[in-house]
């Protein structure tokens, strides 16, 4: 009996627990996602200045999820750097279209630096159905630059469907963004900026 095992390891190799394990991947839904991006003010004058809020369009994305050791679980999201829209209320049609072209050129250098990626790195989440709250870090990579980032995440997974809510906070100066002045540098963008995100993926 041994031998007719080890004979069939030999022949057919040992089992794989990658493979014997199973793995849901899902594609991120674009036109159902919503990831934004809030940048605040700061400088002497900053009471005179606005807060800028950032809709991000352009993302696709792969989460590989495995149901029965979710911290293996990995995500990957590329962005476009050219979708990030600047939709904030209050101002005139003018500034925002100024706005919008500092962070392009200015903050962004999308030319140069088209993409925006995430890559995750480790995985913890509570077991259980329903709601998943847990924490999630991996690496971003923005205008060229790669470091890491802590997010607070809430999972929600289906065999069909998995929404993925989570917010975090990046310093520019990480990354090599510049911040963006105005009124002769006494109103400036904050270093630190917000980010939230809503993501729907669904079943390949």
């Amino acid at each position: 009996m041994y031998q007719l095992i080890a004979t069939l390891i030999l022949v057919f190799g040992w089992p794989s627990a990658s493979l014997a394990e199973d793995v849901w991947s899902f594609s991120i839904q674009p036109t159902e996602s919503r990831f934004t991006v809030k940048v605040g003010k700061a400088g002497f004058l900053k009471a005179f200045g606005h807060e800028h809020l950032i809709e991000i369009h352009g993302i696709v994305g792969d989460i590989d999820w495995r149901p029965d050791s979710p911290e293996m679980s990995s995500i990957r999201i590329e962005i476009d750097a050219n979708s990030l829209v600047v939709i904030d209320e209050g101002i005139s049609d003018a500034d925002k279209a100024t706005v919008q072209a500092e962070m392009e050129t200015t903050a962004l250098d999308v030319t140069n630096y088209p993409k925006i990626v995430f890559v995750s790195k480790e995985l913890s989440v509570s077991r259980g159905d329903g709601e998943r709250k847990g924490n999630l870090k991996g690496e971003l990579t923005l205008r060229g630059v790669t470091d890491e980032v802590k997010i607070l995440l809430t999972l929600t997974v289906g065999e069909q469907e998995l929404r993925a809510q989570g917010v975090f906070k990046i310093k520019g100066s990480d990354f090599g963004v510049p911040q963006i002045k105005a009124a002769g540098g006494s109103v400036k963008t904050k270093d630190e900026l917000d980010l939230t995100f809503d993501l729907v993926a669904r079943r390949k």
